[in-house]
């Protein structure tokens, strides 16, 4: 693959000038980057002299065994921006089926951490670097994963945080174009503020505002395949069983599962009707779509019995079927 910024395919002008585009609009384009070299590498194997070829779009798209429905559709999405681009510019293209749906297994169902795992976690976070000398690690674990339990936030959206997106004066931190390119202003649990504190207090005493808020002493930020990795030891020494990808989990990304029916339950358990409570968490989630977040009525209802029945009651046949893992 080429290094970044430099493509090498026969479409690499088109490519660094549709790059160039996004960026110039604002978005990070991220993952829409990594995968446009795959796709540059990947032309270097196809004859396109005639414009970009069937054979080579359905390659792109074609599954890998390891591909979610999400995964298949940003390919999707992906070549269906590149195919209008090179149109654009009088470049004839393949233009594929839009409505293919990718064969999956859909018996992984999101892991709903209890309060005793989560406390369990904590623990363990607080003591993951004890006797070691990686110092800011042994800050960083215990504030962040605090942090996602009690945000929500996907853990893409807390390593990119800048010194200026986090106010603490206000209790607030801003979301720069997030998944789905939604900006968000969101407020901070008032008992995680001292801990943000205390970590801005003790490594950036100086600081610019684009300095990552999280970050590591060489710079930058976190690596999310890093915290994955810790974050699995940690349940390793808690006792949490992890089935591996699909099997149950639980992922990090279970956090904020858990996040979301935690909040949606403390809203219907507060009278909130539901009609209320879903655009304001789907908002605040940064979700696509209110259904996006409806999803977790089953879950908050099967996670709480107690309140299982008035939901079904107010909800009637429209909450979703969802397998969910408890403990």
């Amino acid at each position: 693959m080429g290094n970044k910024g430099e493509f090498r395919g026969v479409f690499a002008r088109e490519l660094k000038m549709l790059l160039d585009v996004k960026h110039s609009c604002g978005i990070k384009y991220t993952d829409e980057e990594r995968m446009m070299y795959k796709f540059d590498e990947l032309s270097l194997a196809f004859d396109c002299t005639d414009g970009l070829t069937k054979e080579l779009v359905l390659k792109f798209i074609e599954p890998r065994p390891n591909w979610s429905q999400s995964t298949y559709e940003k390919h999707i999405n992906l070549i269906l921006q590149i195919v209008r681009f090179l149109n654009l510019h009088g470049i004839q293209a393949y233009i594929p089926d839009t409505k293919l749906k990718l064969e999956t297994d859909r018996s992984f169902s999101p892991y709903i951490f209890s309060i005793d795992e989560i406390k369990r976690i904590f623990e363990v976070a607080d003591h993951l670097y004890s006797g070691r000398s990686n110092i800011r690690s042994a800050d960083f674990y215990p504030v962040l994963f605090r942090f996602l339990y009690s945000s929500g936030l996907r853990i893409s959206e807390a390593l990119f945080l800048t010194m200026k997106d986090v106010d603490m004066v206000n209790g607030t931190v801003f979301i720069k174009n997030g998944k789905n390119h939604k900006d968000r202003l969101l407020p901070v649990n008032p008992q995680m503020i001292p801990y943000l504190e205390n970590y801005a207090d003790k490594y950036h005493k100086s600081f610019r505002d684009d300095d990552y808020f999280f970050s590591p002493p060489q710079g930058g930020h976190y690596d999310k395949g890093t915290v994955y990795h810790r974050f699995r030891d940690i349940l390793f020494k808690c006792g949490i069983s992890h089935g591996g990808r699909k099997k149950g989990g639980p992922r990090l990304h279970d956090v904020r599962h858990t996040f979301c029916v935690y909040s949606l339950r403390q809203f219907l358990a507060s009278g909130v009707n539901y009609r209320t409570a879903l655009p304001i968490l789907s908002v605040y989630m940064g979700h696509s779509s209110i259904a996006a977040t409806g999803k977790y009525l089953r879950l908050t209802a099967e996670a709480y019995p107690e309140i299982s029945s008035k939901m079904e009651k107010d909800f009637g046949g429209m909450i979703p079927e969802w397998k969910v893992s408890l403990r």
